[in-house]
């Protein structure tokens, strides 16, 4: 039975599984969010605030192989007598990787002690303390990048089960292990981010070594193929350049931020934007659970079929993400008081996170529709789209940063995902799905978002002409969130028990 459901690859159990290991390492991260904010303080979390937007911009070098080794192996799985060459893809463009990851650790240590002494504004922390951060964490990348190349296999072969239990072991072990760290050995932040670095080399090799067990087994040597290289280089490429655009587009803020902002503010704002974007670990295991449903589908000709499992993605979707980041957005201020029970923090947070949960909600939508364009090879909309997003946003939000702080820099984000939502999917559904964007626009967004708003906006209003103690505030908080839940449910055309059963 066990290895019946560890071999299994349904959509269903992909999509549970993703959402469980996903799920179980954002609760990791956000549970344990006031401790690292006691122990190492405001700046200490400012530096993994830096650290997280560093490294989402060298991940653009990875020249979005780990996509198109998950397209790769979706897309071979479904043929016979491809084991050879899924073998020689992995090996290929494995060998690639890592050396990607070691330019991109050596980058990072050479800038180390450039951006301690010049782009951070520290009050407390030594610059001598920061490099050696800096130092440490571009180790880190060195080992992270290809963990995220054999999740991309994995996801590819549907592995999926297997994948998630090594994302909950392995969360598991580098947040409670910091935090035994940080309350029974030092308070150090070189012991905490040494120990981020020791955990992440165990986790690159642990998932080097599972993609290949779970490889198709051959007879002949597995080599390097620079004939595959070839064959998708284009596509590989494409999605670096989006990969690019796309991380200027979520990240800019945060980077100007963090040159404009006195580092404890700046930790304030980490702060706020990781709990606005939470949205992004519900929309990631859908997204990941149907693009490789996707490229199968394509792969066999089967069009309805895939533009009805494209619905109902977009619909769940909606459904799970929508719900909880619009209630995040109307009761910031009252959710982070009952989890931090830290007034201050309350006011230097509840309003970025609020613009912020808005914005991500919005982008999350654009998930399948950018994965849809994916399954096709298309990478020229994603790629202009953004390049034009970014001419505005960019000296915007700089503006807004200098004149406004941390909310400025939130809002015009918010502002340019509201002009992507009202563009891109009608390009999108033109090129792919003719005729569907109406649909996607109504039954699959709008409708859901109407009985969810309704709901919400009534308990806002409520909760303000009432004063109620924090306990009895949190229990009126979970109903709030259950009712939009199902609010939004039951506006969902294709997520009815009969949607659910066709997963």
């Amino acid at each position: 039975m066990l290895l019946k459901l560890l071999n299994s690859t349904s959509l269903k159990a992909n999509v549970i599984a993703n959402f469980v290991g996903n799920g179980w390492a954002a609760l990791l991260g956000f549970i344990f969010i006031p401790t690292y904010l006691k122990y190492i303080g405001p700046e200490g979390y400012g530096l993994i605030g830096i650290f997280a937007s560093l490294q989402v911009l060298l991940s653009l070098l990875d020249s979005g192989m780990s996509t198109t080794l998950n397209r790769e192996m979706s897309r071979l799985s479904a043929f016979s007598s491809t084991e050879q060459k899924m073998r020689n893809i992995v090996k290929t463009l494995g060998s690639v990787y890592w050396l990607i990851a070691l330019f991109a650790g050596f980058v990072g240590l050479i800038l180390s002690p450039l951006l301690a002494k010049y782009w951070v504004n520290p009050n407390t922390l030594s610059v001598q303390t920061i490099t050696y951060v800096f130092c440490l964490l571009s180790v880190t990348v060195v080992f992270q990048f290809p963990t995220g190349l054999y999740s991309g296999g994995l996801l590819g072969l549907q592995r999926q089960i297997i994948l998630n239990i090594l994302r909950i072991t392995f969360a598991t072990l580098k947040n409670l292990g910091a935090v035994i760290i940080l309350l029974f050995i030092s308070k150090s932040l070189l012991i905490f981010f040494s120990w981020y670095l020791f955990i992440s080399i165990i986790q690159a090799f642990t998932y080097k070594y599972t993609l290949w067990f779970y490889l198709p087994k051959t007879s002949q040597r597995t080599f390097f193929d620079k004939q595959e290289l070839k064959n998708i280089w284009r596509f590989a490429a494409g999605l670096t350049v989006i990969g690019l655009t796309g991380i200027l587009l979520t990240q800019v803020d945060t980077i100007i931020l963090s040159k404009i902002l006195p580092l404890e503010q700046f930790g304030y704002y980490t702060f706020a934007f990781t709990l606005g974007s939470i949205s992004y670990m519900i929309v990631g295991p859908i997204s990941q659970s149907y693009f490789p449903r996707f490229s199968i589908l394509l792969a066999e000709e089967k069009f309805e079929e895939l533009t009805r499992i494209y619905h109902q993605g977009c619909q769940l979707v909606t459904l799970l993400v929508v719900p909880f980041a619009l209630f995040l957005t109307f009761f910031s201020k009252e959710i982070i008081f009952i989890w931090t029970r830290d007034h201050h923090i309350v006011e230097n947070t509840w309003k970025i996170t609020s613009v912020v949960s808005l914005a991500v909600a919005i982008h999350c939508l654009m998930y399948l529709p950018y994965m849809l364009c994916l399954t096709y090879s298309h990478t020229k909309l994603a790629l202009y789209t953004n390049t034009i997003l970014l001419i505005v946003l960019i000296p915007s939000t700089i503006y807004a940063a200098i004149n406004f702080g941390g909310l400025g820099g939130a809002v015009c984000w918010l502002i340019i995902t509201i002009v992507y939502l009202c563009i891109n999917p009608i390009l999108v559904h033109k090129l792919f799905l003719k005729g569907e964007v109406l649909k996607w626009y109504w039954n699959d967004t709008l409708k859901p978002i109407l009985g969810c708003i309704i709901i919400l906006v009534f308990f806002r209003f409520f909760l303000l002409a009432n004063q109620f103690d924090t306990y009895i505030t949190g229990c009126i908080l979970f109903f709030i969130g259950m009712a939009s839940f199902f609010a939004t449910y039951f506006s969902s055309q294709e997520l009815k028990i009969k949607g659910f059963k066709k997963l």
